[in-house]
């Protein structure tokens, strides 16, 4: 009785919440665009020309730093639990899953990067690039488990670590010049573009790793 009664109060509230949300975005036309206004004024200084890669990659890079430590913090926990289980392979080596992974592979990698770099004047950027190069790398796994698994385990670990690495170490840098990950002007572009460059190769592998010890493990 006491459960039926807390779920039919959380349906309840949920669905409260869900007319609340209803009301609040009909109004949010009536709202003065504020914060677009500012982000139009700051994009020529922001080193690219979309307003969410600058968002993403400048005015608040240090939300999109945290964020990626959340996704390594991700996969720390799935190392944590990797001694429990062992690995078995998904599938085996044939002429034409060979080929076209053979085929397929290098398009992915390229789509991707241009997806990577189209991110400083249209929709994309390293979230994107790395989610598309992260299910190449899925595909090259399940078709040839094999492929890669003699690599050795600290060359794996720092791609890991690298992307976030690297972001600290620019805020770092930053700070000799400013504030932490504040940079404007010319030298923007140039630490957009490396940023995004090694996250989308360190995402990638994380993102893969995430799909491929799932599906892999078994008790």
């Amino acid at each position: 009785m006491k459960n039926k009664l807390l779920h039919t109060l959380v349906y309840l509230g949920a669905f409260i919440l869900f007319i609340t949300l209803c009301f609040a975005l009909i109004d949010l036309g009536s709202f003065e665009p504020i914060i677009s206004h500012h982000i139009k004024q700051e994009l020529p200084l922001s080193g690219v020309s979309h307003e969410v890669t600058a968002v993403l990659l400048n005015f608040r890079a240090l939300d999109t730093l945290l964020e990626v430590g959340v996704i390594l913090l991700a996969l720390i926990a799935i190392y944590t639990i990797k001694p429990y289980f062992r690995y078995k392979p998904l599938s085996f080596e044939n002429t034409i899953t060979n080929t076209f992974v053979a085929l397929l592979f290098p398009l992915i990698v390229l789509c991707s990067f241009y997806i990577l770099y189209s991110g400083s004047y249209q929709s994309g950027g390293a979230f994107a690039a790395a989610a598309l190069l992260a299910g190449g790398i899925i595909i090259l796994r399940l078709v040839k488990p094999k492929y890669l698994a003699d690599l050795q385990e600290f060359i794996l670990r720092f791609v890991y670590i690298s992307g976030l690495l690297f972001f600290v170490l620019v805020g770092v840098g930053t700070l000799f010049f400013g504030s932490f990950l504040e940079y404007r002007g010319g030298v923007a572009t140039f630490f957009i573009i490396s940023i995004e460059s090694i996250l989308t190769l360190s995402l990638a592998v994380i993102l893969a790793t995430y799909f491929i010890n799932a599906v892999q493990r078994f008790k």
